[in-house]
């Protein structure tokens, strides 16, 4: 049977890189233009029509190449509902925070069979609650993100009206109406990458190389290393233990 601390170690490792914490999705609009695909027309993958589309990008071949060999600083995802603008200026900070991120993503794979394709991994739909928490109504709780409404695959338009009804109760953006378009999409350029100070959401969709932080990757290679090194040190196991029994009761 396998040593139950290394179990822990192993779920903790597995929860913080599901985290929205585990990437830098606050302002896409600074990523060079090889690193990013936004799409147009419809979104064929979040509402389970198709399995896989085709990168019809004069950079797909490179933003491949680049995944594969920044697989450890970057990551895949497929983004929707890109919510851009500025934040109002923050007691002792004086300039406004641009906005540019995804609500929602999905890991992705870009692969070649005779062109390029791209799939999501319907399983592992994320939020990006960080976003959340930003563009969330002055003095309101942050624990009211806890409320948000989990989607699943395949998204629907239950879903997202359920995610709309959130956002208009609890966030600060305008527009909100607009992801009622979903799953047509609204062009990148007029929204998702414009440069109004308007904080609005749009029914944008887009391939993402994002950047991991530079903290998770930390503690996600530190977790790696202690689930393969063959003795953990007593007090290690003593804490982990101490986490597994306050877990139980």
């Amino acid at each position: 049977m396998r040593d139950s601390s290394r179990i822990l170690i192993e779920y903790f490792r597995c929860c913080y890189q599901a985290d929205s914490h585990d990437l830098s999705l606050s302002n896409i609009a600074r990523l060079a233009d090889d690193r990013r695909v936004f799409f147009s027309e419809r979104d064929f993958l979040s509402g389970g029509e198709l399995p896989r589309i085709p990168l019809v990008s004069a950079s797909a071949a490179q933003l491949a190449e680049q995944v594969d060999t920044y697989r450890k600083e970057r990551s895949l995802i497929y983004s929707l509902f890109y919510i851009s603008g500025e934040l109002p200026a923050q007691l002792g900070i004086n300039s406004k925070r641009k906005l540019c991120a995804p609500l929602l993503y999905y890991p992705a794979r870009i692969y070649c069979d005779e062109e390029y394709f791209i799939e999501i991994n319907a399983d592992d739909i994320r939020i990006n609650f960080p976003l959340l928490r930003l563009i969330l109504k002055p003095d309101t709780d942050t624990s009211v993100t806890d409320s948000f409404p989990v989607p699943s695959f395949p998204l629907d338009s239950a879903q997202v009206a359920a995610i709309g009804r959130w956002l208009a109760e609890n966030s600060r953006l305008s527009g909100i109406e607009e992801i009622s378009r979903w799953p047509n999409l609204q062009a990148a350029e007029r929204y998702a990458l414009s440069n109004s100070s308007t904080l609005a959401v749009s029914s944008a969709c887009a391939l993402i190389l994002a950047d991991r932080s530079r903290g998770s990757r930390g503690v996600l290679h530190e977790l790696r290393l202690l689930n393969k090194i063959r003795s953990l040190s007593t007090p290690l196991k003593a804490t982990l233990v101490v986490h597994a029994e306050n877990k139980v009761t």
